[in-house]
């Protein structure tokens, strides 16, 4: 309890002004405490259509009585601006652009050279301000009793802590504004059972996540113990969903949450395989979930976001390829892909993912309101919805194959396998 008090305190305290309505530079992520190895960080990103000259802006800590200041472009000891050779590329910020600053560090023999980074401790309590060339704020952060490794994250028009570098289990227990789905985890057995450092799971041979594993190149066991990525609903997201879920107008409350006997399959589908950045996930990817193997469908919005879609999935194509395969043909347009439901049981046909039918609009879709939260087992990303698990298919044997294995049976090379090792 008193962990959970010192944390909210810190979550109200840890606060965004946006000074201008048309600022775009926004402050992304301040880690003020670096830990196990990590050092102190500032992440800004251009929000904005437009690329962004840097020149003449700076962040100022302006909690310290001492003129604390950073250029962009390089600064001198004095916090006084200097152009610096090694800076001269920090100072133009194209849209979805982010810049990562790291403490300043002279000997280029270090490997924490950085030339162009900032002079000043971020500490304990602290306040910086983003102030353009006019020396303007454009945008502030403050936040007070930060713990070594808690790093403070945009979320919206706010900023909440998340604990770096920990195991899934501390990292969601210990967020703010993941107190719901930390206790429906809790409260499955799912908390400690796959999210806790070194636990590991068993599956059975031959089972979907056997194959996935073989597909991945970690065939050879019948354990697992991660990494995983968990797309963890918010509190707000929850309230929203048990809002959705009551009878005639009435919200369930957390106890009724709790009891409803599909909890378990929700949650499960919200923990994927991997540990899925969200660079490196490419638009329109099925990551396979808990939930049976049941898919997570992921987007990329024009505009850098980050989207997770839960009825977005591949009904496999009646042959011996699959529907990747299918589309890098382009196949994707016939009648018997697109069969409007007719053999597929799918409205949208075989293959409506890989197909690229899926989309975005309306409430579809849930929203990253933050990403990429790293852990020592996995990555963390904060969704705006409760996902309903999506309809999971099983894909004939041959269909596990790798890609390589199809392609040589169809230079007339190989016999076909099931992908087994």
């Amino acid at each position: 309890m008193r962990q959970s008090l010192g944390l909210f305190l810190f979550a109200a305290m840890a606060s965004v002004l946006a000074m201008q309505a048309s600022a775009k530079v926004e402050f992304m992520k301040v880690l003020p405490e670096g830990a196990d190895g990590h050092r102190e960080t500032i992440i800004i990103k251009n929000n904005g259509d437009d690329p962004v000259d840097m020149k003449g802006w700076s962040i100022v800590d302006t909690s310290k009585p001492a003129a604390n200041s950073y250029y962009f472009g390089g600064d001198d000891a004095a916090f006084k601006p200097k152009a610096v050779k090694w800076c001269a590329n920090w100072t133009e910020l194209a849209p979805e652009q982010e810049f990562t600053l790291k403490p300043f560090k002279r000997d280029r023999f270090s490997e924490l050279f950085e030339p162009c980074g900032f002079r000043f401790n971020l500490g304990f309590d602290g306040t910086l301000e983003l102030r353009n060339a006019q020396k303007q704020a454009v945008d502030r952060v403050s936040w007070t009793s930060a713990k070594p490794g808690m790093a403070v994250y945009r979320m919206g028009t706010q900023f909440v802590p998340f604990q770096e570098n920990q195991d899934l289990k501390t990292s969601i227990k210990s967020a703010p504004v993941l107190g719901i789905f930390a206790k429906a985890l809790h409260s499955t057995g799912i908390l400690d059972k796959y999210l806790k450092q070194g636990n590991a799971i068993k599956f059975e041979e031959d089972s979907w996540m056997d194959k996935q594993l073989n597909r991945m190149g970690q065939g050879g066991k019948t354990y697992y113990k991660g990494p995983w990525t968990v797309f963890a609903p918010s509190d707000e997201a929850f309230r929203e969903f048990m809002k959705e879920m009551g009878w005639y107008g009435m919200t369930l409350t957390e106890e009724e949450l709790l009891a409803m006997p599909e909890l378990e399959d929700i949650l499960l589908y919200h923990i994927v395989l991997g540990q899925q950045w969200s660079s490196s996930v490419k638009n329109a990817t099925g990551l396979m979930s808990m939930k049976d193997g049941a898919e997570v469908a992921v987007f990329h919005g024009e505009g850098g976001e980050f989207y997770v879609h839960d009825d977005c999935v591949d009904r496999p194509s009646p042959d011996n390829f699959g529907c990747e395969m299918q589309a890098e043909w382009k196949k994707c347009n016939e009648d018997w892909v697109q069969d409007e439901g007719l053999f597929s049981g799918r409205p949208l046909g075989y293959c409506e993912r890989s197909c690229g039918r899926c989309t975005c609009e309306g409430d579809q879709c849930g929203r990253a309101d933050v990403y990429d939260i790293p852990s020592s087992n996995g990555v963390l990303h904060v969704v705006d919805k409760v996902m309903y698990p999506a309809p999971h298919y099983e894909k004939p044997a041959l269909q596990w194959r790798t890609k390589e294995e199809m392609q040589a049976e169809l230079d007339g090379g190989a016999t076909p396998s099931t992908g087994q090792q």
